[in-house]
């Protein structure tokens, strides 16, 4: 099957699956006690993954939009070491 112009491609739609589950981390986190700092890596994690469900779309994010703090966070989120309530010890990118 040829890939149309405007299809998604697999790392776009990984990315994008990465994105969404940060997004899903940082909404369903439990905030109560949570400190300024907490917040903070919550918000940043709805951001990033904001970003990263936009790469590829039309006047979406590019990969070079990314800081290196931006990089590190995704890393961080995907080995699993980021300390937020009620986050699975390891997240899985489905698919």
């Amino acid at each position: 099957m040829d890939m149309k112009f405007f299809e998604a491609t697999p790392q776009q739609r990984q990315l994008a699956d990465i994105g969404r589950g940060m997004m899903d981390i940082s909404e369903r986190a439990n905030c109560k006690g949570m400190k300024e700092e907490g917040f903070k890596l919550l918000n940043e994690l709805s951001h990033v993954g904001n970003m990263m469900t936009k790469v590829g779309v039309l006047y979406g994010t590019k990969l070079s939009d990314f800081t290196d703090e931006d990089k590190r966070l995704i890393a961080s989120f995907m080995k699993g070491e980021l300390d937020i309530p009620q986050m699975p010890a390891t997240w899985a990118v489905r698919g």
